[in-house]
C-alpha cells in the first residue's frame, strides 16, 4: 500500500514543526525602482488574500525578481497560475495591399467568377 504525505506532515517529520501555524510575513524592499514597485504592489494584493503555501511561494517569487533571477514577464505570469487573469497577447496578421494591386486583383478574381 502507498500513502501519499502532504508536504506539511514531511515537514513535522523532518523539521518537527507544524507549517500551518507558523506565519508567513511579507517581505519587504528598500530602493524600489517603478517597475520592481509595481511588481511589488501586485505581489502585496495578493499576499494578503493568500493562504500559507501561496504566500510562500510568492515570498519567492518576489525574492527572485528582486535577485534579477527572473524577469517581469516570468514574475507576472507565475503571479497569475492561480487565477488565470493574465491575458496572453496575440498579434494577428494584417495583409495589405496596394490600390492598384488590389483592383487588379478584384477584378481577375470577378472574371474567374464570371466564366466559370
Amino acid at each position: 500500500m502507498i500513502r501519499i504525505f502532504k508536504w506539511g506532515d514531511v515537514e513535522r517529520y523532518l523539521f518537527g514543526r507544524n507549517s500551518m501555524s507558523e506565519t508567513v510575513e511579507k517581505r519587504s524592499f528598500e530602493g524600489m525602482d517603478f517597475k520592481f514597485m509595481a511588481a511589488y504592489n501586485q505581489y502585496s494584493d495578493k499576499f494578503d488574500g493568500a493562504e500559507n503555501e501561496r504566500q510562500l511561494e510568492l515570498n519567492d517569487l518576489i525574492n527572485k525578481l528582486h535577485i534579477k533571477d527572473i524577469d517581469y514577464d516570468a514574475f507576472y505570469a507565475a503571479m497569475a497560475t492561480e487565477d488565470g487573469d493574465r491575458y496572453q497577447f496575440h498579434r494577428t496578421k494584417i495583409n495589405t495591399s496596394r490600390k492598384f494591386a488590389y483592383r487588379k486583383n478584384e477584378r481577375k478574381v470577378d472574371r474567374i467568377k464570371r466564366h466559370k
